[in-house]
């Protein structure tokens, strides 16, 4: 949008005044071609970027104008918390919009140096979020004040022109999924302990997908599950939080006693021919039809597992005995069938992964299995029964409301 008229332009120009900074900024940088614009890209430490540039303003903003989206602050206190973290702490450029910006060549090429005026207003149409975190964490540790980052430098043609570089740079750009990160991180123990946990497992680490967020139907996929769900497993098994999973895992002890235990877990699991099929063959037709390749159905594993594990433990056995679990071999797993209605499929016949269907799934695992419910398995199970009776009432009340109507016209 340029500004129409003498009110517009006078909006515009109050709104650009609260960007600009209080004093100039001088810095060395490298010049270059991109497009048919010009452009620069220099260092510039933490406590030039803290001082010399500001979130841009949310409010106040003229009708129809947006210069960047609203912050996510709790994105910005996250930049912060990776800067504090780690000692290797590393980020991509930043994109600068700046109303002026004087330039002078240097003898050697390219190398130039620049001055950001104090009245030149300047904005980051790229990058507020890093900007929050370096101004967070420069509160509490001055001394990453030497720091640094790339700042590319872009001079405004208007906000119509200025606004588009920030849909040019978010539009195109396909953002890391959660699995791929897991694959890629070294410095989170529980991203390095799931990949070990998987690659301990012979069969298993051949159906999980550690490219994708989700795994599609495709019956010409190996896979069953994904990096990112089978991380949410072993958490949902262990009963940890994040935070907690951190602790826990990074006792080389506990890592080999969890992977120890998934393994004979899955093990035992192969009584079931769908599951065995399903793990030990990929995707195929005996998975078209049936519960198991799902993110549902793991997370509902993950709950049998940790009430399995409940089992021993009161138990006190040394060598605790896994034989309940053939009960599962009887188990018909394919979407036909009609147990799986209220638990992990709605009644419209289709699936739901939420909290409860977790849960609801475990929990008739379990009562096959001949397991002690837990209290709070207990009350979900109600709740599908209940839930169940409700239904069948209404039925019944259709079919005699149907039945009445049918009498009344013969």
């Amino acid at each position: 949008m340029q500004p129409t008229n003498i009110k517009q332009a006078k909006e515009l120009a109050a709104y650009y005044s609260k960007m600009r900074g209080s004093s100039d900024l001088v810095i060395h940088g490298i010049e270059g071609k991109e497009g048919n614009r010009t452009t620069y890209v220099a260092k510039i430490s933490f406590k030039q970027l803290a001082e010399h540039f500001d979130i841009v303003p949310s409010s106040d903003a003229p009708a129809g104008v947006m210069l960047q989206r609203s912050l996510a602050v709790s994105r910005g206190r996250n930049i912060a918390r990776y800067i504090k973290d780690n000692e290797d702490f590393i980020f991509p450029e930043l994109i600068a919009i700046v109303e002026t910006l004087d330039v002078e060549a240097l003898a050697i090429t390219s190398i130039c140096k620049l001055v950001l005026p104090a009245l030149s207003f300047r904005y980051f149409v790229d990058g507020q979020g890093r900007l929050f975190g370096v101004k967070d964490i420069l509160k509490y540790a001055p001394e990453l004040a030497d720091n640094t980052v790339d700042v590319k430098f872009v001079l405004s043609r208007g906000v119509d022109a200025d606004a588009q570089i920030f849909t040019d740079v978010n539009k195109t750009p396909t953002s890391p999924n959660a699995s791929q990160c897991i694959a890629m991180d070294s410095r989170q123990i529980m991203s390095t302990f799931a990949k070990d946990a998987v690659m301990a497992n012979e069969l298993l680490r051949q159906r999980i997908d550690f490219t994708k967020a989700s795994v599609t139907a495709s019956s010409d996929s190996p896979f069953l599950w994904t990096l990112n769900q089978y991380s949410k497993f072993l958490q949902m098994l262990t009963g940890t939080t994040v935070k907690s999973a951190e602790k826990l895992f990074e006792d080389p002890e506990q890592r080999e006693h969890w992977i120890a235990f998934t393994n004979k877990f899955f093990a035992k699991l192969y009584a079931n021919d769908f599951i065995a099929n399903a793990i030990r063959l990929g995707r195929g037709e005996w998975t078209t039809e049936s519960i198991v390749p799902t993110s549902v159905f793991l997370k509902s594993l993950a709950l049998y597992g940790k009430v399995i594990l409940m089992n021993f433990a009161s138990k006190g056995d040394e060598q605790p005995d896994w034989s309940f679990i053939d009960k599962l071999s009887a188990v018909d797993f394919s979407t036909a069938n009609p147990e799986w209605s209220g638990r992990c499929l709605n009644y419209r016949g289709r699936f739901e992964d939420k909290t409860f269907n977790h849960k609801a799934m475990a929990s008739y695992l379990c009562m096959v299995s001949g397991l002690v419910l837990p209290e709070e398995l207990e009350t979900v199970e109600e709740e599908v029964l209940r839930a169940r009776a409700d239904i069948l009432k209404q039925q019944r009340e259709a079919n005699k409301s149907q039945t009445e109507l049918a009498l009344e016209e013969v």
